[in-house]
């Protein structure tokens, strides 16, 4: 098979490419920090599984988190329900409506936006 036609049988096969934004963990509360941080440990230990297991959408990192979700409405409700604060949950709205951004990572280091509620904790 010529180069090309694998590139287009790639291209017809491939999974889209979902985006990714960073940002820093001053947008959530310390509230948040712990709730997100209690959801990544109870889904490892109820799966048993590496990271990105199927169920595994907050991912605990040491100086922040990774939030997936592909499955957006359906994971914002969980966290409105777990008790995310009204402010994260804008947040994680805000970035992923309509955008094509579906991983959000927070990292203490990155830069705050001043668009974005930021929280001193």
């Amino acid at each position: 098979m010529a180069s090309e036609e694998i590139l287009q049988e790639l291209v017809k096969t491939a999974v889209p490419l979902t985006g990714l934004i960073t940002l820093s963990t001053a947008h959530m509360t310390q509230a948040d920090s712990e709730l997100l941080a209690h959801l990544s440990l109870s889904q490892r230990a109820s799966h048993n599984e590496a990271p990105w297991g199927e169920d595994e959408w907050v991912i605990d990192r040491e100086y922040g988190f990774i939030v997936q979700l592909t499955q957006r409405e359906k994971r914002l409700e969980t966290l409105l329900k777990a008790g995310v604060s009204a402010a994260l949950y804008h947040v994680l709205d805000t970035v992923t409506k309509d955008t094509g951004i579906a991983f959000v990572s927070f990292d203490r280091d990155e830069s705050i936006l001043t668009t974005l509620p930021v929280f001193d904790w």
